[in-house]
């Protein structure tokens, strides 16, 4: 028998066509212990974690969704009270919440106005009295917001050798030069690092990036950062304003600190899938563009055992170089550490298709993905960045080739399965399976990595078929029923051409109807039901009101059903 790619979009009836020999093959192919893992979605953890590592992950998720309180060291100034606060997109992925950086800029001169609370504003304070604000102008006269970035994969990030980075500064592609920056972790050694995380790469270590974040923006002093913030770099307001004993963290019986507990979670973080995982011709645009010149496409970590071995030997897939870049008149113009008012380190791509705001700045906001990554790829073009040849390459793609790019874009953070790219599998997603499903046991065929129905090819051999649904059935988040109890599930039946007009995820056979007649399911057959099978009646598209016996249209049969039971009550 051949089987065919069923018509997308003709609901559960259409993909019935498969019918009992569908089924009996079914059960005697079963499902392929061929079929590939499935990658993790965004916000849980890394595969191949140890049953400790994983309890670490867990136990610092919930740290990093706990609300800091005042006793517990929050303030006395502070940007918000948990880091899930900005980090909410998932838990652990980028964040819709502004920060504001200040400082004094002349002639290429920057003054952080550190002696007066910058570059960066505490927004929130635990009392009014103790409230920060921007210095007036002209003390203060340049201001820039930024939004929070993903860490999501950031322990794969961190393993990334220096050297690796260090590769693409010291050969750079045309029209770029990206730098790194050397910054020294909290923690030591005092050896200087290559920087890879923040908007400036202005911190190397994901502990680093956890202790300044607790003091920086809840105003909880740690080990690696012991002295507060005070207001407007006032001491005397932070003696009147902060009553907890510095630190403020503190080990618990297991010895880790608040601080090491987010950093497990962090570090552990899977890395946002890719779906399909390669082979779409937007990305062949995406390089032909030179966009990889800056978002290199992937690094590999080393087999190092200093690792946990979940980390050892991954393929991160950031799209990223991790260097700072000049990015002319589009950037933020805040100097920080070595990185000047120019420059931006690249941000990763991994995970894009969900961020809304996008720029440093957040100025990107809104309207369709497809918008708003065009907005942010004419942003590229601004005067004196290092990337308007690579713009002007993209600006000569014709539409078809841009929407290409965009589509491959989007594929960045999308789960396996996910069709309808909410994050969840689910039966919607069932539904977009089924219309894509190619058979049991089917050959390889046409289902290109730019065909929308690739989402579901998970081994990416060309079809859709019970190899893949075998792994759909591991991460579908709804409940599976039997409701025959004959061992088949019922979204297998029913994907293998078990009938279900009513389009429930229940095959029709289980449903008999406890009253036959009871149009109107008000447990009576009486003139309402009789009305609307004459009302319906000659309907035959699925779903139809008078359609007692659920076979997809309203006929005779169904008239007749109605009269049989006229007068009958079903209490």
């Amino acid at each position: 028998m051949t089987w065919e790619r069923s018509e997308r979009g003709h609901g559960l009836p259409g993909r019935a066509a498969f019918g009992v020999l569908a089924f009996a093959a079914s059960l005697a192919l079963g499902a392929s212990a061929a079929a590939r893992p499935t990658q993790p979605k965004m916000g849980e953890p890394i595969d191949g974690l140890s049953p400790a590592e994983l309890q670490q992950f867990q136990n610092g998720k919930v740290d990093f969704s706990t609300v800091l309180t005042v006793p517990n060291g929050l303030g006395p100034i502070f940007n918000q009270n948990s880091c899930a606060s900005c980090h909410n997109n998932p838990v652990g992925g980028s964040g819709s919440i502004f920060v504001t950086r200040f400082g004094f800029a002349d002639k290429g001169f920057f003054d952080p106005l550190e002696n007066l609370g910058g570059s960066l504003l505490q927004a929130q304070s635990i009392s009014p009295e103790c409230a920060e604000s921007i210095p007036p102008f002209p003390i203060s006269n340049i201001q820039a917001n930024r939004i929070t970035s993903t860490i999501l994969g950031a322990g794969l990030i961190e393993a990334i050798p220096d050297q690796d980075i260090q590769f693409y500064a010291d050969n750079p592609p045309p029209n770029v030069s990206g730098r790194v920056h050397m910054v020294v972790p909290a923690e030591g050694p005092a050896t200087p690092r290559v920087g890879r995380f923040g908007w400036k790469a202005q911190v190397a270590t994901v502990l680093t990036f956890s202790g300044d974040a607790a003091l920086n923006e809840m105003g909880l002093t740690n080990r690696l950062f012991t002295q507060e913030n005070a207001p407007n770099g006032d001491p005397d307001l932070l003696k009147q304003c902060d009553s907890v004993a510095d630190p403020e963290d503190h080990p618990d019986g297991s010895g880790f600190e608040f601080i090491d507990r987010i950093t497990h979670f962090q570090r552990f973080l899977a890395p946002p899938p890719q779906t399909p995982k390669s082979g779409m011709s937007g990305e062949a645009h995406f390089m032909a563009a030179q966009c990889g010149s800056c978002h290199v496409p992937s690094f590999t970590t080393p087999n190092d055992t200093n690792l946990e071995p979940a980390l050892r030997n991954r393929t991160v897939k950031a799209y990223s170089d991790f260097l700072l870049h000049d990015m002319g008149s589009n950037a933020d113009f805040i100097a920080q550490g070595a990185a000047t008012e120019f420059e931006i380190r690249t941000p990763t791509l991994w995970g894009v298709r969900v961020r809304d705001p996008l720029w440093h700045d957040g100025r990107v906001t809104g309207g369709t993905f497809a918008e708003r990554m065009t907005q942010v790829i004419a942003l590229h073009n601004g005067f004196g960045s290092e990337a308007q040849a690579s713009y002007a390459l993209y600006n000569a793609l014709s539409a078809q080739q841009k929407n290409e790019l965009i589509a491959f874009l989007d594929s960045l953070g999308r789960a396996e399965f996910d069709a309808d790219g909410d994050n969840h599998i689910d039966g919607d997603d069932f539904r977009s399976f089924a219309d894509c499903f190619t058979g049991p046991g089917s050959a390889a065929g046409s289902i290109s990595p730019d065909d929308p129905c690739a989402v579901h090819d998970i081994d990416q051999d060309g079809d859709v078929d019970l190899d893949d649904f075998a792994e759909f059935e591991t991460v579908y988040e709804g409940v599976i029923g039997d409701c025959d109890n004959d061992t088949v599930n019922d979204l297998r039946e029913i994907l293998l051409g078990a009938a279900d007009v009513n389009d429930n995820l229940i095959p029709d056979s289980c449903e008999t109807p406890a009253c036959p007649g009871d149009i109107d399911g008000d447990n009576d057959v009486d003139s309402t039901d009789l009305n609307v099978v004459l009302t319906d009646f000659g309907c035959t598209s699925s779903p139809c009101a008078g359609d007692a016996d659920l076979d997809g249209d309203t006929d005779s049969t169904d008239l007749n059903i109605v009269l049989t039971a006229f007068g009958a009550s079903c209490n």
